[in-house]
């Protein structure tokens, strides 16, 4: 049986998980943030420690993804806004539903653009029957401490994401291998101040030394 697939992709994406600490110097954030379940993947497939996008902005890159071309070979597909995507362009998630996969998704593909995620298969293989507000994830957290806790409010989000997975397996045929694609932008989001400290445990002093020079220090204004 041919293989199941499944592809997450998120945006702005960085070697910010602990798994890169052994790879790296010193003054990193991967220094601070522990990322068990990313590091579990990772010990069990490949890290890539000298991977690069061909273009370092989501909806370009994200064409070149799926079309397996450069961005500026998929046209108004590799721009953001005013985004058209040409159908005629191949897609590997839309050759494997004609090779007999079941294909799906969560959140975001390709889009913004028009139409939204057709390199997908657009509406048709959309999968939040139980909502997208994992998209949101600080503000929704931040929001929904105080009834629920911090930790609450995250599961809240972990079980949306587990049950838009089980919609996409409920509709899948039992013969048929799957390929699925979950892509979160919860990092296009407005910046909200101590949300860091607040979810996460991050204190802004520990960063001293370990962000860009171009990013000025401005965690007491």
């Amino acid at each position: 049986m041919p293989p199941n697939i499944v592809f997450t992709f998120a945006d702005d994406w960085g070697r910010y998980a602990s798994a890169y600490r052994p790879f790296e110097g010193e003054n990193l954030i991967n220094r601070l943030i522990d990322t068990p379940n990313f590091d579990r993947m990772a010990g069990e497939g490949a890290l890539f420690k000298n991977a690069f996008v061909p273009a370092p902005t989501c909806t370009p890159c994200r064409s070149s993804i799926l079309s397996g071309q450069y961005f500026w070979q998929t046209g108004l597909g590799a721009i953001l806004q005013g985004a058209v995507w040409d159908e005629t362009i191949p897609t590997y998630p839309l050759i494997l539903e004609e090779a007999g996969y079941h294909i799906g998704y969560t959140y975001k593909v390709w889009s913004p653009g028009r139409t939204v995620n057709a390199p997908y298969g657009a509406e048709r293989t959309r999968y939040e029957t139980a909502g997208n507000q994992f998209n949101s994830f600080s503000h929704v957290v931040t929001d929904g401490a105080s009834d629920l806790g911090i930790d609450g409010a995250k599961q809240m989000l972990l079980d949306e994401t587990g049950q838009n997975f089980d919609s996409f397996l409920d509709a899948r045929p039992d013969d048929k291998p799957f390929c699925y694609w979950w892509g979160p932008t919860n990092t296009h989001r407005t910046w909200e101040q101590g949300s860091g400290k607040a979810l996460w445990g991050l204190d802004p002093d520990d960063l001293e030394g370990r962000l860009p020079k171009f990013l000025p220090d401005v965690h007491e204004v």
